[in-house]
């Protein structure tokens, strides 16, 4: 469970040290502080986005239905769009905790490497 909450919390799942994210969309390539790769082949991550956008639909189905129950006097246009506004914003600050969680699972699974040392680290 450690190491699940660190990829959630985008601290790299081997060490809890390094970050992984590198900005509000892009991730580092590997731990500043382990070395790690967080990617061993490029699009690795691409199972987040799919888990990502399974997911998200149904969150915003459940958001749109206590919407409703909540406040069933609201015009649908308005529950609409407020349902999409949700989703939206939901869908992109949810997405790079689901790719730390991601590489959570990829630690755990697989276990994340480390480059040999005569390759040179790029960020």
């Amino acid at each position: 469970m450690n190491t699940l909450w660190r990829g959630l919390r985008l601290r790299c799942p081997h060490c809890g040290k390094g970050s992984i994210s590198r900005g509000f969309l892009r991730r580092h390539a590997r731990c500043q502080v382990c070395a790690v790769r967080f990617e061993r082949k490029a699009g690795e991550t691409a199972g987040a986005s799919i888990v990502w956008l399974a997911v998200l639909p149904i969150i915003s189905m459940l958001f749109y239905f206590a919407l409703y129950a909540s406040s069933p006097h609201l015009p649908l246009p308005a529950q609409l769009g407020i349902t999409a506004a949700f989703t939206l914003i939901l869908g992109l600050l949810g997405y790079r905790h689901v790719c730390g969680l991601w590489i959570a699972f990829v630690e755990l699974s697989e276990g994340l490497q480390a480059d040999s040392p005569t390759e040179t680290p790029e960020q």
